[in-house]
């Protein structure tokens, strides 16, 4: 990447970007999609009803810090304990390709017919189909649920939309339907009503994501901080994207920003402002900064806040090069 230009101006331009209207429009096309596509699951998978699904907005989209590089990320949680039981048991890798090819071959007629079509269907069409669908229930986990869930997303998305499945990720691509550039990721994963829960394997477990602990982090910071916190987010999150050609890991970012002395935020002067913040940054050890994922760890020390140190750490001395 090349180096970025920190201007006053790039600053305010960057602290003032307004793109509300159109996160909540795609919001909008996003939750009424998923709603559609669980409530078609509903009628043949007795583990998903109204009452037990969640879509959470997470990275940018929680604190409202979404820049020009950012994507729409959720979790798509399931409250049903035999449904998370079930992925803890989860098959080997051979066994489990050995189901994957026992599931293509009993509904190999109505996948060739899925693949042949690929169009929207209508909703009687589709519990037709869904009826003829055989489920292991045994054997169902949050990977079978997500690869459903991908079968029925592709009937309200118009042709030349995209849907990618990469173990319980979903990767939506739609210019159609959403516009340029705007790529779509849901996590299919367990949730026990307080933690969204994600399945790392058989060594690591479950992987807790406190979303509302953070919310309420969050919202105590910017009641303290004021608006600049989320204009300071904002800016740091595109000179990462910029000095790094991918967004930071938001939990990370915001734990460090949570950190900062609220004194340091106030001012009617944005550049001024942040100019004080990296400063401060500068001269601060991270090592002892809680998570606010989990308040118990650290940064380094909670696997939901990733390796973002490098980056930060690159990002840190172009803007002090620079300045």
């Amino acid at each position: 990447m090349s180096n970025v230009n920190i201007s006053k101006d790039i600053i305010n331009n960057i602290a003032n970007q307004e793109n509300k209207k159109f996160v909540k429009n795609i919001n909008k096309l996003i939750m009424q999609l998923v709603n559609d596509s669980m409530q078609d699951l509903s009628n043949s998978i007795s583990f998903i009803s109204a009452k037990n699904v969640v879509l959470q907005p997470i990275n940018e989209l929680v604190s409202g810090a979404f820049i020009d590089a950012s994507n729409f990320v959720y979790l798509l949680g399931i409250e049903n304990i035999q449904l998370e039981l079930n992925t803890a048991k989860k098959m080997s890798f051979l066994r489990n390709l050995k189901e994957r090819f026992k599931y293509a071959w009993q509904n190999r007629k109505l996948i060739y017919k899925r693949r042949k079509k690929h169009r929207k269907k209508s909703k009687k069409e589709l519990e037709k189909i869904e009826d003829k669908k055989e489920v292991d229930f045994n054997n169902y986990t949050i990977y079978s649920l997500a690869e459903d869930l991908q079968n029925s997303i592709v009937n309200y998305l118009s042709e030349t939309s995209m849907v990618y499945l990469n173990g319980n990720l979903l990767q939506i691509i739609g210019k159609d339907d959403f516009g340029s550039n705007t790529k779509i990721f849901i996590y299919v994963v367990s949730y026990d009503g307080t933690n969204y829960k994600y399945y790392a394997g058989k060594k690591k477990g479950y992987i807790n994501i406190n979303v509302n602990g953070r919310v309420d982090k969050l919202s105590s910071k910017m009641q303290t901080a004021g608006e600049n916190f989320i204009k300071i987010l904002k800016i740091l999150n595109t000179l990462y994207y910029n000095t790094n050609g991918y967004m930071c890991n938001q939990i990370f970012m915001e734990s460090i920003l949570c950190s900062v002395p609220e004194d340091l935020f106030f001012g009617l002067d944005i550049y001024n402002v942040f100019v004080k913040i990296i400063n401060y940054l500068s001269i601060t050890s991270f090592k002892n900064i809680k998570s606010i994922n989990n308040y118990d760890l650290t940064i380094f020390n909670d696997v939901v806040c990733g390796n973002c140190m490098l980056g930060f750490n690159k990002m840190m001395n172009k803007i002090i090069t620079k300045n």
